[in-house]
């Protein structure tokens, strides 16, 4: 029998333990001008057998030296060492055996400051002279912090870290821990020691080195809490303050421990893959969700910065403090923060009503988790490819959704005072799933275990059917994927049932099994809500008599989570083939009345796919439809900010001008949303929604003057949010030679390599000039690939699922059976799968609206 792993088991990532490490003292000394950095580290380990080799991970490094010391000051040297550059480790081969005990290893090392947004790596900004700055920066999660120092890649293997950078004097130098000296080296740079950290994983170690300015502390609870960010960007940095402050005093109450570091620092990054991390006492943001003008930004983008540092100042206690022991876990970490950060982004703006803006994110998770390709939440991870694939919507959003649904159904208190005995016991420790559902149910007595093992290791998600059986009501439930009718698979479903008659309002909490569950009819005249307040991750379909009465009530009894609820169920069921495109815009044309911001997104969703089957006199009804709909919302509303009105009501009414201006192509409104653009650049002072949506209205039909305006703009727009309005507003253009334009400034500096994947992703969601986008990502794939962050390649293929016409099809499903995406291998086959899903849909829909429409 072979005895060798195969090639991608968890063996062959996974370290020896034969030698783990306790603490880190690690030099670094970064050359911003030449790109590169030398380094070393001490480790202090402890031999747990004796050995003659230590393996450790490293990665795009030339360790240069190295030995092992004892307590008593006796040294082995480092005869050789060995990479293996496919297991991204090293072997140290040691001069002779190694007995058990305490050893300190020293090694030193160089490497280089790359380009691609992962390690240790170069972000560059342009300062108010035209001069480029180079700012150093680490973003080690999930498996590259053994691109910037020889280590322990690995969560379980915890340990301290002592941080000492070394560099040119005048820089800011920041890492995890509060710095506590400065030693001038006499050579013009510098020698900044930190202070040690709380016991963590190697992925959230952080160093930031650069030109920066820092604002003055705020203060939370005795926690310094400040903002780094390029200098004469300081007045952008004190909402951020403000939400950190916030967050980090309700997190400690909420979880019933302080915050678990000595200070908190966020920095800026000019060149950012992601969205933030959560590096424990050093936050790292992309510009535009840290830096904001509250008075400029939409509700939608004030939203993105507060709930984006709640996010990760969640994971200080929940994935810091408190760890998952290998990367299968890793849905713990995010789906925890998601849901965390809207419920402290909800204490701190309750009239915002988060939630609502969550569900409509939890759309997109529902739409992949309805495929044959889905995953469950947590599967085995075996390579560092596969920990990187974990990062996706299953992970944060599906993962955030079903824990808003246990809180829900649990209650509040109880959800929290389980969370609490979590931490307590698992503190500077690592955990598996079943110990948080273990905690939940010592704390609670409810069978939390059994429930969540089912929504966190199966795929998918159950459709509940809902009848009148005499005064029964008799729920039952099969999973919802189209494709296989027959799947087998069942779920303990929490669900929370509301009845509203004229006698009052019943509410029950129930656990639908695999056998079903049966309440009794509150009254004969009873509106039935099965998943009340939409906490469920679930659809609900009625018998005919239930959902007559809820669709002639829905205005009345139905709450906007519930209206938004009905929209999105229905369309699901006209893209699974359960109903007809007739049915879903028979049904929203009863919502011309609709005052909601999620409700009209639901809608706008949906009426966005029937525009994209449509063509010719058909489309112009269709067009003619929408500007009835939607026309009154908007004249409701008017273009101006009204007094006292709420921050939804300022949202929708942008959102009612993209969908008048775009969808419903009409003249009118487009005049406006150019006068109000034009305004908005001359005078900053047009409502921001309406300024954000005038700018995507003006590049649906703009032309050359239009370009070159906007090209500018996004240049220097005095905001990170109006900078990104403008950018992505540049795939907008329908004009063949301005949108060749966009496409070949993807690879140049024109833009960024951390917008590019994400231009190009929208530029394939453009209506008319999609498919040329995609030609342009497969004609140039190998010069994408070496520009843009290895994690951001799957951006490259998010716009296929709208390329339904059957040319584009044919080529993109051909050409990914050839060119994998390795690290997001699963998130690329789900969405050669929505393609597919989207086409059929067409070839089904097209003829339908046609006959509604023609």
């Amino acid at each position: 029998m072979d005895d060798d792993p195969a090639p991608d088991s968890e063996q062959t990532y996974r370290l020896p333990r034969t030698a783990t490490p306790s603490r880190y003292d690690l030099t670094l000394e970064p050359s911003l001008d030449a790109g590169t950095f030398l380094g070393d580290v001490d480790v202090e380990i402890d031999v747990h057998e004796a050995l003659t080799e230590i393996v450790l991970n490293a990665k795009e490094l030339d360790v240069l030296e190295g030995g092992l010391q004892d307590a008593a000051g006796r040294t082995i040297e480092i005869e050789k060492t060995v990479a293996d550059v496919e297991a991204e480790r090293v072997s140290l081969h040691l001069s002779e055996p190694v007995e058990p005990g305490a050893w300190t290893l020293h090694l030193a090392f160089r490497g280089t400051l790359n380009d691609r947004l992962v390690g240790f790596y170069r972000s560059r900004y342009t300062d108010d002279d035209g001069a480029e700055r180079v700012v150093a920066s680490t973003h080690f999660e999930a498996t590259d912090a053994r691109m910037c120092f020889p280590c322990w890649d690995e969560p379980d293997l915890k340990a301290v870290f002592g941080v000492t950078l070394v560099v040119d004097d005048g820089l800011t130098a920041l890492a995890n821990a509060p710095e506590v000296e400065r030693m001038p080296l006499g050579d013009g740079r510098v020698k900044v020691r930190f202070a040690d950290t709380m016991k963590m994983s190697t992925y959230l170690v952080c160093v930031v080195v650069g030109p920066l300015e820092v604002t003055e502390p705020r203060d939370a609870r005795g926690v310094p809490v400040r903002v780094a960010s390029q200098p004469g960007r300081g007045h952008l940095t004190a909402y951020a303050n403000e939400v950190a402050v916030f967050a980090l005093n309700w997190f400690g109450d909420y979880y019933g421990i302080p915050y678990p570091e000595q200070k908190l620092d966020q920095a800026g990054i000019s060149d950012f893959a992601q969205g933030a991390m959560e590096n424990t006492g050093l936050v790292t943001y992309r510009e535009t969700l840290l830096l904001v003008d509250p008075e400029h930004a939409t509700y939608a983008e004030r939203l993105d910065v507060a709930e984006t540092i709640a996010h990760e100042l969640a994971h200080m206690w929940f994935g810091d403090l408190v760890t998952m022991r290998w990367w299968n876990g890793i849905w713990l970490n995010e789906a925890f923060a998601t849901f965390m950060s809207f419920l402290c982004v909800d204490a701190m703006e309750p009239d915002w009503r988060v939630f609502d803006g969550f569900q409509r994110a939890r759309a997109n998770a529902f739409e992949i988790d309805a495929l044959e390709s889905t995953r469950p939440i947590e599967y085995p991870v075996h390579s560092p490819d596969d920990a990187s694939g974990m990062f996706d919507a299953l992970t944060y959003t599906k993962g955030g959704a079903v824990l808003r649904m246990l809180e829900q159904w649990l209650g509040r208190d109880r959800f929290r005072d389980g969370i609490r005995r979590y931490l307590r016991t698992h503190a500077y420790a690592n955990t598996e799933t079943h110990d948080l559902w273990d905690a939940l149910g010592e704390e609670t007595g409810e069978p939390v275990r059994r429930i969540m093992d089912a929504w966190i290791f199966q795929r998918g998600y159950p459709a509940i059917t809902v009848h009148r059986d005499g005064a029964q009501l008799r729920f039952s439930q099969e999973r919802f994927v189209p494709s296989l009718p027959d799947d087998p698979t069942t779920w303990p479903v929490p669900l929370i049932v509301r009845q509203v008659s004229a006698a009052g309002e019943r509410v029950d909490r129930l656990l639908v099994e695999a056998e079903g569950a049966v309440l009794p009819v509150a009254a004969d005249d009873a509106v039935v809500i099965a998943n009340a307040g939409s906490a469920g991750f679930v659809r609900v379909f009625y018998d005919d008599d239930l959902l007559a009465r809820l669709t002639e009530r829905v205005s009345v009894d139905l709450t906007p989570p519930e209206r938004q609820a009905l929209v999105d169920d229905t369309w699901a069921a006209v893209v699974a083939g359960d109903a007809s495109a007739t049915t879903f815009i028979d049904l929203v044309a009863g919502f011309s009345a609709e005052t909601d911001l999620s409700v009209w997104q639901a809608i706008a969703s949906g009426l966005s796919w029937c525009d994209r089957f449509l063509d010719g006199a058909p489309r112009e009804r269709f067009r003619d439809f929408v500007r009835t709909l939607v026309r009154p919302q908007l004249e409701r509303l008017g273009w101006d900010r009204q007094a006292g009105e709420a921050e939804r009501d300022r949202e929708l009414r942008g959102d009612l001008v993209r969908v008048l201006g775009i969808l419903g192509d009409d003249p009118e409104t487009q005049a406006q949303a150019r006068e109000s653009e034009a305004e908005s650049r001359a005078s900053g002072e047009v409502e921001p929604a309406v300024a954000a949506a005038s700018v995507d209205v003006v590049a649906s039909v703009g032309g050359d003057e239009d370009y070159e305006r906007f090209r500018e703009r996004e240049r220097t727009a005095p905001t990170p949010q109006e900078k990104e309005r403008y950018l992505f507003a540049l795939a907008r253009f329908r004009d063949p030679d301005l949108f060749r334009r966009t496409l070949e400034a993807t690879l140049t500096d024109d833009i960024k390599p951390q917008d590019a994947p994400f231009v190009l992703a929208s530029a394939q969601v453009n209506r008319d000039r999609g498919p040329e986008a995609w030609r342009f990502v497969r004609d140039n794939w190998d010069a994408l690939l070496g520009r843009i962050a290895p994690s951001n390649v799957i951006a490259l293929a998010a716009g296929a699922r709208t390329l339904t016409d059957p040319a584009s099809v044919a080529d993109i499903q051909a050409f990914f059976a050839e060119h994998d995406i390795p690290q997001n291998h699963l998130m690329l086959q789900q969405a050669l799968e929505r393609q597919r899903v989207f086409a059929a849909v067409r070839v089904r829909v097209a003829p339908q609206l046609v006959d509604r429409f023609g």
